[in-house]
């Protein structure tokens, strides 16, 4: 399969920002011949656009935009993005997942491919799994990031939680900020001596495993993350109503939505200590929702590579193309005059 090098200069004219600041991007091959290259809408697009183009090199390329935000949030992206690469980019093809039918339908508005394929269907149950041998040491976990919309101050009451966060983007909260707020942390992969410690999947696997329930508590967002990384290790979720896309891997049974209060959360919480599903039906559940989404991805896939790729699934309908979160995590080094070196990241 052809990839992006490891360390490259990738030099061209954005059709965004040249914003030196942007520090991360994602980018990665999914199909070879003809290309199909996978970069993310609202997480450093125009630096995943030069590294997809770079890497086509003139040849015929379709590029897929994974929505980093809510879709309403990212159509204006998408659509400028498609004009300019139509107009200096003519033979390369712009394709966006779409968190549901409304979105496919939205993004179609626009003049660009849709594919109703849903972010979180295509997290990577091999990484994410019951570690049922773990004790349960926190009544909730909360993964998300520091930032106002996530809605921290829902859950500041929840007694005995599990709190994994980091810092994007400038002007968010610190992590000490946050956890400052919580009443009752016992767990947050953050110290005043050493800092902020990033967890690898291995590592919010573990904690997952060790709570009774999971939190997702913002208002509107993207197709969230935490949701499948709770399902796929049996948790299951207490949540607010939301726009955005995270619903479309609920399953009633699994997932408590209550009003947007502190104590709404507090006494979902309590329910699911007293009262939990059954971790595996959760996983079942949720990798049941996945499959429609994966199936149509790889459908799409299918007819730009000629041939049907169901074949080469699993039963789950992963294929080996595919990265956990359809993403690869790229660090951003710009230079002088233009150029910029890419790094692979661990994601």
């Amino acid at each position: 399969m052809l990839g992006a090098p490891a360390r490259g200069e990738f030099i061209g004219e954005l059709p965004l920002s040249d914003n030196p600041q942007v520090g991360t991007t994602t980018f990665f091959t999914l199909w070879s011949d003809p290309l199909v290259c996978v970069i993310s809408a609202g997480w450093g697009a125009d630096w995943g656009l030069r590294m997809a183009l770079q890497v086509a090199g003139g040849r015929e390329c379709h590029i897929l935009m994974r929505p980093a935000d809510r879709m309403a949030a990212l159509i204006d992206e998408i659509g400028q993005i498609d004009q300019w690469l139509r107009r200096d980019h003519p033979n390369v093809r712009l394709w966006s997942l779409a968190a549901s039918e409304e979105d496919a339908a939205l993004v179609a508005g626009r003049g660009v491919g849709a594919i109703w394929a849903n972010n979180t269907a295509f997290i990577d149950e091999r990484l994410y799994f019951p570690e049922l041998e773990q004790p349960k040491l926190y009544d909730a976990v909360h993964n998300a990031r520091t930032t106002a919309f996530k809605r921290h101050d829902l859950a500041y009451g929840v007694n005995n939680l599990a709190l994994i966060t980091f810092v994007v983007f400038g002007g968010a909260e610190s992590i000490a900020d946050v956890a400052r707020g919580y009443r009752s942390v016992s767990y947050v992969n953050y110290s005043h001596e050493h800092g902020h410690r990033r967890l690898n999947a291995a590592g919010v696997r573990r904690v997952l495993s060790q709570s009774r329930c999971g939190l997702l508590l913002s208002s509107a967002e993207g197709a969230t993350n935490a949701t499948m990384e709770y399902f796929l290790c049996g948790l299951p979720l207490v949540t607010t109503p939301s726009e955005g896309g995270r619903e479309a891997m609920y399953d009633p049974r699994h997932v408590a939505v209550v009003e947007p209060s502190s104590a709404a959360v507090e006494a979902a919480v309590a329910a699911f200590q007293t009262s939990a599903p059954d971790p595996l039906e959760i996983r079942a559940a949720a990798l049941a929702k996945a499959r429609p989404h994966r199936a149509r991805l790889i459908a799409w896939l299918s007819q730009i590579a000629g041939r049907d790729l169901l074949p080469l699934a699993d039963g789950n309908l992963w294929l080996p193309q595919f990265h956990d979160k359809l993403r690869q995590v790229w660090s951003i080094e710009t230079r002088p005059g233009g150029s910029l070196n890419a790094r692979l990241t661990t994601d």
